[in-house]
Order: structure tokens, then C-alpha cells, then sequence
């Protein structure tokens, strides 16, 4: 017709500049531990670049409503994979474990709301779905601006189109963080089928070591790397409190020995550290984890209950039923409400790390009538690492219910601060941690003992973004030096901030226990 403007000309250009710049906005964040979090990226997304090179394709053609939904349902689900491998990247300092990281979110949501009384479920999954649900709309309608940009392009537009994606497809260092988000939401499905079977190849613990009757404690202190010591600024806190730890400790007449080893996990996890220590085997992955509680190996727990001790754990952060904890072949668990701390909650975990030293003398050492293995968990360092309770003196006040007084009142909300002073308040936690096993040393630990102190692995990322190490200290205490000794030659050391890396693993330890203390009745020897 005369005067009619051509097809081309119709193209709405400002609506598809938004929604191309909206949906690559999307498939290009970047996300950042420091503040501010979700951060913008000169990339384009290789998603986009398929679905334009798609689009013209099928040569500007018209997708029905219900195509759309499900095109922008996939990228939604796509963009939120590729976020959160970028998220676990930067907080935790490692690739998302699916089988790992993934069935603990709702306790993650659980703690974000006793730290914070605004973070509460009621908040967090109506503004959740408000927010997904939003860019659901916008996805769709994004979608319906380019289709129906698409049908207006002429032949030779198109194929202009077509070939400036495929240019900038072939361009690798315009492609975003954490790359393709359908290949990222590809790999999380598909990461269970992936993951090759589990198999426990470590040789079997060949018996309990022979500690001449001593108690032998194993204290997991949370979040303990190495990393706490790297930074300059953090280091004089932390060498303070590790002298004063020392000090404490030779008071108790312990002397000590302490080495760098390599944990199997970073940034969380612990669960696999602590069956790495007590199986022998390195459990690397959550299935090998699967794989060992469900196999009929024996512990360390276990061979030290045939050896005639008591074995106990004392596991303050368990606040549920624990299945695994049976493989172990504990005589007795305490959990949050077994142990019986009866004082203000410490935020998340409620129950103070210096009660539950008290409680393990009070309830088990105390009364002991036989060789003792006790494993604790201590987990004031967990982010968010508030509150720090005070310290308690005398531990006595704990039984006269007078250990927390005067301003203290609700410490589970009244110490909350903002998520960057975390790097401060994780020094903080550790100094505490330092000072409740020092007093656990100095006062309560009368009875002759080897006690080994060891973090689980480093804190998440979003806490110390300035180390990649996977290094935990390990300190072992005792009052008899034939207990200390043998380690040196496995690179222990008299103090109590060890400086040198070893490969040394935390599977190693129970294999170098038994090596250094074997059993001598079952070789013939009298004990």
C-alpha cells in the first residue's frame, strides 16, 4: 500500500533494547561477598545469545502464551543455579555441594531468623515469592517483546541478528561469572546421577591405641582454620589469646604439641571432618559420608568402648534426631536438651560453650569409674558468631543459676550486628572458644588424659574472603610427655599457633594413634 511505513519500521527498538538489557541483566549478575552483594558484569549471557540465535531460527516466529511461560520458568530456574554456585563460590569458598549444601537451607533460614527477629520465615518466604514471582512476569514479558519483535524483523535483519550472536557467542571473555546459567542449572540436576559410586578404600583401623588407661578427649572447635592467623590485623588478638590459652594450660600441668592438617571440607561440612578424625577414612564427598555411616567399619569411638572406656559425645548443635550419630557406637549422646543448660539461649545454638565443658565434667568426669572418650563440639565460632557469652568464673554459678547477669538479658537478639563486622566478630568467637577449653584445662580436666583440640575447617568465605586454605590447627595436650612425643616426628610442635603446613590429613590421626600407642595385650605385652 502507498505510504505504509515497511515492517521493519514497526519493530518497537526501545521496548526490545530494555528487555535484551533486562534478561542479560539477569543472566549476568555477579554476586560478591563484600557490600554491595549483587553486583552488575560488562558480559553478555551465552543464553541470550542462544535464544536470539534460536529465535531467528525458526525464523521470527510466534510462540504460543503457555511456550512462553515455560521459556521464562527455564531461565528463572536456570539464573537462580547459576547465582547460587556463585553465592556458595563466595561465601562458603567452594563449589556447591548439592547432596551437601542443599537439605540444610531450611536450618540456614531457621538461624537467619533467631539472629535477626526482621529475617523471620514470616518476612523472608512472602518477599521470596513476591520477588520470583515478579520476575517471572517480567521474564514473560520480555519474551513476548522479542517474539514479537521477531515476527517484524525482515529476512535480512534477521540473519544480521543471527550472525552477531553467533560473533559475540565465539568472544569467550564476554561471557559472565560462573558462565552459562542453563549449563549451571544442567549440572545441578544433574550432579547426584554424576557423581561416580562411593567406595571406602582406607584400610580398616586395626584396634583402640593403648593410652595406659589415660581419658581421651576430642574437642572439635567450629570454624578453627588457619586462615584466623593469616591476616595481620587479626593475628595479634588471636596470638593473645592463644598465650593465655598456653598459660592456662601449663597452670593445669598440660604440656602441648600442635600441627597444621589438611581438612576435607571448606567453609562448612563439618560432619565429614569429624568422621574423617574418627573413621580413617578422607571424606571428601557427602556420598562417601553415606557410604561410611551405613557400612559396618569400625570407629574409633567403637574400638575404644571394646578397650573397656565409656565413649560419649557431647553435641550441643544437635537439635533433632541424628541417625548417623548411631554408626559411631557412642554408650551415651548429649544433645542440646540432654546436655541441660537451663540459662538465656545464645542465639541459634542456645547452649554456651562453656557450659558444655561443665557439663562433661560434671556429668561424666566427674563420676567416671572407667577410662573416659568424650567428643564435643564446641560452636560459638558457627556464624554468625554472635553472641559471644561472657566468660564464667567460677564455673560453679552455672549450678546456682547465676553464670548470666545484669545487661545481658536477651543475648539471642540484643548483640546483632551488621554481616560486616563478621570478620571481627569471628576473632572475637575464637577468643572465647581459647579461653573456656584453657579454663576446661586449668580446672576440670584432674584425671590423666590426652586431649586433642582441632578445628573443622576454615570459616565460610563471607567471614575471611583473603584465604584459600584448607589447613586446620590441631593442638594435643596431655600431662605425660610419652603422649606428646611420638607426634613431633609427624611435625607437632610446642605451641599453640603453628605455623607450618603439613599434608598430613585428619584421616591420618587415628591411623598414626594406633601406630604410636599400639595395643600391647592384644601383641602379648602386659599393658
Amino acid at each position: 500500500m502507498t505510504g505504509e511505513a515497511p515492517l521493519s519500521e514497526r519493530v518497537p527498538w526501545p521496548r526490545v533494547t530494555v528487555a535484551l538489557v533486562g534478561l542479560n541483566l539477569l543472566l549476568t549478575v555477579s554476586f560478591s561477598a563484600d557490600v554491595p552483594w549483587v553486583r552488575l558484569t560488562a558480559a553478555v549471557s551465552p543464553d541470550l545469545l542462544l535464544l536470539v540465535g534460536a529465535g531467528i531460527l525458526l525464523g521470527g516466529t510466534r510462540p504460543r502464551r503457555w511456550g512462553r511461560f515455560l521459556l521464562a520458568l527455564t531461565l528463572l530456574v536456570a539464573a537462580s543455579a547459576r547465582i547460587a554456585g556463585l553465592i556458595a563460590l563466595e561465601l562458603l569458598g567452594r563449589p556447591l555441594d548439592p547432596a551437601g549444601d542443599l537439605p540444610h537451607l531450611g536450618n540456614v533460614a531457621e538461624m537467619l531468623a533467631t539472629v535477626s527477629p526482621v529475617l523471620t520465615p514470616a518476612v523472608l518466604v512472602p518477599l521470596s515469592g513476591l520477588l520470583l514471582g515478579g520476575l517471572l512476569l517480567l521474564l514473560v514479558r520480555a519474551l513476548g517483546v522479542l517474539a514479537e519483535a521477531g515476527t517484524r524483523l525482515g529476512r535480512g535483519r534477521r540473519a544480521g541478528f543471527g550472525a552477531a550472536a553467533f560473533v559475540l557467542f565465539a568472544l569467550p571473555w564476554l561471557s559472565p561469572p560462573g558462565g552459562s546459567a542453563l549449563m549451571a542449572a544442567w549440572n545441578l540436576a544433574a550432579a547426584p546421577a554424576a557423581e561416580p559410586p562411593a567406595s571406602i578404600s582406607a584400610p580398616p583401623l586395626p584396634g583402640a591405641p593403648d593410652l595406659g588407661g589415660a581419658d581421651f578427649y576430642v574437642i572439635f572447635l567450629e570454624s578453627y582454620g588457619v586462615a584466623a592467623f593469616e591476616d595481620p590485623g587479626r593475628r595479634p588478638a588471636l596470638e593473645a589469646a592463644a598465650a593465655r590459652w598456653a598459660e592456662d594450660a601449663r597452670a593445669g600441668g598440660f604440656d602441648y604439641r600442635s600441627a597444621q592438617v589438611q581438612s576435607p571440607t571448606f567453609g562448612g561440612g563439618s560432619w565429614r571432618a569429624h568422621a574423617s578424625l574418627l573413621s580413617g577414612v578422607w571424606v571428601e564427598r557427602e556420598a562417601l559420608y553415606r557410604a561410611l555411616i551405613g557400612s559396618g567399619r569400625a570407629s574409633l569411638v567403637r574400638l575404644f568402648k571394646e578397650a573397656g572406656y565409656r565413649t560419649v559425645a557431647f553435641e550441643p548443635g544437635i537439635q533433632g534426631a541424628w541417625p548417623e550419630g548411631a554408626w559411631y557406637g557412642f554408650d551415651r549422646i548429649y544433645d542440646r536438651e540432654g546436655i541441660g543448660y537451663r540459662g538465656p539461649a545464645m542465639g541459634w545454638w542456645e547452649v554456651p560453650d562453656q557450659y558444655t565443658l561443665y557439663a562433661l565434667h560434671q556429668r561424666e568426669i566427674r563420676t567416671a569409674a572407667q577410662p573416659l572418650f568424650a567428643k564435643v563440639s564446641l560452636i560459638m565460632s558457627h556464624i554468625p558468631y554472635w553472641p559471644v557469652p561472657p566468660y564464667v568464673t567460677p564455673w560453679g554459678r552455672f549450678d546456682a543459676g547465676t553464670a548470666y547477669e545484669g545487661p545481658l538479658r536477651s543475648v539471642a537478639h540484643d548483640d546483632y550486628r551488621d554481616l560486616a563486622e563478621l570478620s571481627e566478630r569471628y576473632v572475637t568467637s575464637l577468643e572465647y572458644q581459647f579461653r573456656v577449653v584453657g579454663g576446661f584445662l586449668r580446672e576440670f580436666a584432674p584425671r590423666p588424659a590426652l586431649v586433642a583440640v582441632i578445628g573443622d575447617h576454615q570459616p565460610p568465605k563471607l567471614s575471611l574472603h583473603d584465604s584459600d586454605t584448607w589447613a586446620t590447627p590441631l593442638h594435643l595436650f596431655s600431662r605425660d610427655p610419652g603422649l606428646l612425643e611420638p607426634w613431633e616426628e609427624r611435625g607437632f610442635t610446642r605451641t599453640l599457633v603453628p605455623e607450618a603446613g603439613t599434608s598430613w590429613r585428619m584421616s591420618d590421626f587415628p591411623h598414626d594413634l594406633t601406630e604410636f600407642f599400639p595395643d600391647r595385650t592384644a601383641a602379648g605385652a602386659p599393658r
